[in-house]
């Protein structure tokens, strides 16, 4: 029929392993776990007891992160275009739980993903240094897509993938995951500088999809990188959610807490397969396609909202839409409408896809995306 309309939903969690610290893989050098001690000496005496005292007292007390000027790590729009899919894991159990209590996490993540839409990575999107400092691990060769191929077993041991770590001024140290085969241009011992490029954003290591994870330790304490505390010492909240001073200005705009968003929409000229991947789907939508179909991908969606998409031809009638209740909290979802060609073919225009993500009755994330077509 012509007017057969083409409509599905589709759902993926977006979790590399339920393991617990499954990025604290080392790049090259293993990260130091604790706090050094320091020794102080003591002869007790009258006043010098006390200052004895307050000496080891200052030695042993737990110590606040220092300031840092971090930048973004990433050759890209950060909190537009490149955004936070996974943050650190707040929850103590077998669940997980986002700064905002929502499902931007998965069980026992300790760093933070910013991904990179897929497209914009297949043509290569730069991972920079977050300060500067020295090179003090490096790792390359590992192929790009060996988790998606081969699951855990083929890269056990090498969850970050290729990868950098830097120490940094202040007893900071960095660690960034997941680059291109190939691509990395630093070499242990370099000293590096704010923001140069240390490789391009890939697929290696334990993901599912593009992106750089970012940890950090400080003076050997794990932290949670947005927020700069120790990792478990936020519940979410507003406090969890709110980027710590060690991030530059532009950093803590960029990564402030967003939830429940648009991440990628498009048009292809194929109706999906069972089991596709959104952001696989090929940019073929032309005057003569089989199909038009409009496809969204919402990251963070709460159980019971709404992922609403329409399209329209280009004097405003409908062609489809098609609605999806989220059934439970997820870490990324998405849907699309479509139809068949008509036997009269695609009319000339600009045809509009809108993407809305609702909350009860309110739009919380709109996207619209337009495609034109001419004969």
């Amino acid at each position: 029929s012509s007017h057969a309309h083409l409509c599905r939903s589709h759902d993926k969690a977006v979790r590399a392993n339920s393991a617990k610290r499954q990025h604290s893989t080392a790049v090259g050098v293993r990260l130091k776990d604790g706090i050094a001690s320091q020794d102080v000496e003591c002869n007790v005496g009258a006043m010098r007891l006390v200052v004895c005292i307050v000496l080891l007292l200052l030695a042993y007390a737990p110590r606040e992160a220092a300031a840092q000027n971090f930048s973004l790590p990433l050759d890209c729009r950060v909190g537009e275009v490149c955004l936070v899919q996974n943050y650190v894991d707040l929850d103590p159990g077998p669940a997980a739980q986002d700064p905002m209590c929502g499902p931007l996490s998965y069980d026992g993540h300790d760093g933070l993903d910013i991904r990179v839409p897929a497209q914009l990575a297949r043509a290569g999107v730069g991972v920079l240094a977050p300060a500067a400092g020295i090179v003090r691990g490096v790792r390359d060769g590992e192929a790009d897509g060996a988790f998606l191929r081969g699951g855990a077993v083929a890269i056990s041991g090498r969850d970050c993938g290729n990868g950098v770590r830097i120490e940094h001024a202040a007893g900071w140290t960095s660690q960034l995951c997941h680059l291109r085969q190939g691509s990395v241009r630093v070499h242990v011992g370099d000293q590096v500088r704010a923001g140069q490029e240390l490789g391009l954003v890939g697929l290696s290591g334990h993901t599912q999809f593009p992106h750089v994870h970012l940890a950090l330790t400080h003076n050997g304490e794990a932290r949670d990188p947005l927020t700069g505390v120790a990792l478990g010492a936020l519940a979410c909240g507003g406090e969890a959610a709110t980027p710590g001073a060690h991030w530059s200005a532009t950093a803590r705009v960029a990564l402030g807490y967003r939830g429940a968003i648009w991440f990628e929409a498009g048009f292809t000229g194929l109706a999906p397969a069972e089991g596709a991947n959104a952001e696989d789907l090929p940019a073929n939508a032309t005057p003569t396609a089989p199909a038009l179909v409009y496809w969204a991908l919402a990251m963070g969606p709460h159980r019971g909202d709404v992922l609403r998409l329409r399209l329209f031809e280009p004097d405003g009638a409908l062609i489809s839409e098609a609605t999806r209740t989220q059934p439970r909290d997820q870490a990324q979802a998405w849907v699309f409408t479509g139809r068949r060609m008509p036997q009269s073919g695609w009319h000339a225009g600009q045809y509009r896809g809108e993407a809305q993500l609702l909350r009860g009755d309110r739009v919380i994330a709109l996207h619209v995306e337009m495609l034109s077509l001419s004969r």
